[in-house]
């Protein structure tokens, strides 16, 4: 039996109470070095305490963490090797770039040249190289973010935290600091955290997405299989946008949708007759002129299998204009029920979409994905 590799970071059951509210509920991850993971997930769901706990800014109320095999669970954050970068800069407004940079370096026994030295090269990493001598006040915030991460990165840390660095940020600032940090990553080869609610943040960024929702993780994996095959239907929903549609299951491959019959490739281990959500991404779903493709649709009424196209007509309600491409909200007559679907502007343009004009449509078999209430799909 092949044993397993020690992670560089191992999270095992951690627990974190405040007073009857349990944050974190039997956490436990494997970080590998030199990954850059995300914890992604709404508001409240733990993530930001779990990054603490790493620090050793929270104490957790069970469980450990061990670091290269090393239980440093009871240890204080002094003692633990990392740097980290908050969202809100945290920098020294009486200390010019340099100081600032260089403020984690006093007291470690080094050589004023050997201070400036590594203070010269991080500002030169972070593109801030002739911006030394200024005062954070003087700086935008991404500079301000950028002098937060080269002092982050001043001690050469082991493990890079990053509490949502980058939402304080526009969106310009934003998109281009990430691109910047992805670089960054991938020259140092530093183990990476990242603390986000920003779904686009971590699909762009991370090796590995950890994906938390009510102090628990939902799904783990990156970011291309946290996308294309999410485990649960709240990970569908929130990882980009989904059509989430209660339906129940009415036999093999094939469930009922308010009268619809669809097929589905994408079924879980259930008995018949179980009511389930089916998930199906805007993008997913194909719009044809209806004039192409004859209205040959299940009504809900006939008894012969739903194929695997799934062609139903619709009705456009209204279009939304989101640049590269138009979201679509679709009447389905059929059986009452409404849609979103995604097109390139380009196709919609093409097509004359507009309100009130009739489709065909088809929900393929195999985008579809189908989630008990509380059983994960395979």
């Amino acid at each position: 039996m092949t044993e397993l590799k020690t992670p560089y970071l191992d999270v095992r059951g951690v627990g974190k109470r405040f007073g009857a509210f349990w944050a974190l509920k039997d956490v436990s991850l494997r970080i590998e070095a030199g990954e850059f993971l995300c914890f992604l997930g709404p508001s409240g769901c733990g993530k930001t305490t779990l990054l603490r706990i790493i620090a050793g800014l929270e104490q957790q109320d069970g469980g450990q963490i061990l670091q290269k095999g090393r239980d440093i669970s009871g240890l204080p954050s002094s003692q633990r090797d990392f740097g980290i970068v908050f969202q809100s800069y945290a920098l020294f407004p009486n200390l010019n770039v340099k100081d600032n940079v260089g403020y984690g370096l006093k007291g470690k026994g080094l050589a004023r040249s050997a201070v400036a030295e590594r203070v010269n090269g991080l500002l030169e990493l972070v593109g801030l190289a002739q911006s030394g001598a200024q005062y954070p006040a003087q700086l935008s915030g991404g500079m301000q973010q950028r002098v937060a991460l080269a002092r982050a990165l001043a001690t050469s840390p082991s493990l890079l935290l990053l509490d949502e660095p980058l939402s304080a940020l526009d969106a310009r600032v934003r998109a281009h600091l990430r691109t910047e940090l992805r670089q960054l990553h991938q020259r140092l080869g530093v183990t990476t955290i990242m603390v986000t609610h920003d779904q686009e943040e971590a699909l762009s960024l991370a090796d590995r997405i950890v994906v938390m929702n009510h102090g628990v993780i939902e799904q783990v994996g990156t970011p291309q299989t946290i996308y294309q095959q999410p485990c649960s239907a709240f990970v569908a929903d929130f990882v980009g946008k989904t059509n989430p549609l209660r339906a129940r299951l009415s036999g093999p491959g094939r469930a009922n949708w308010h009268g619809l019959e669809l097929a589905c490739e994408h079924m879980p281990h259930m008995a018949h007759d179980t009511d389930v959500t089916l998930a199906v991404r805007p993008e997913d779903i194909v719009l044809h002129h209806e004039a192409e493709h004859g209205n040959d649709n299940n009504n809900g009424h006939n008894q012969h299998p739903p194929q695997a196209s799934n062609r139903l007509g619709a009705t456009v309600q209204h279009l939304e204009f989101l640049g590269p491409f138009c979201r679509i909200s679709m009447h389905l007559p059929q059986n009452g029920q409404t849609l979103v679907a995604d097109v390139p502007t380009a196709q919609a343009l093409q097509m004359g979409l507009a309100a009130q004009r009739r489709l065909t449509i088809d929900l393929p078999a195999r985008h579809i994905r189908v989630y008990g209430a509380h059983a994960r799909a395979n």
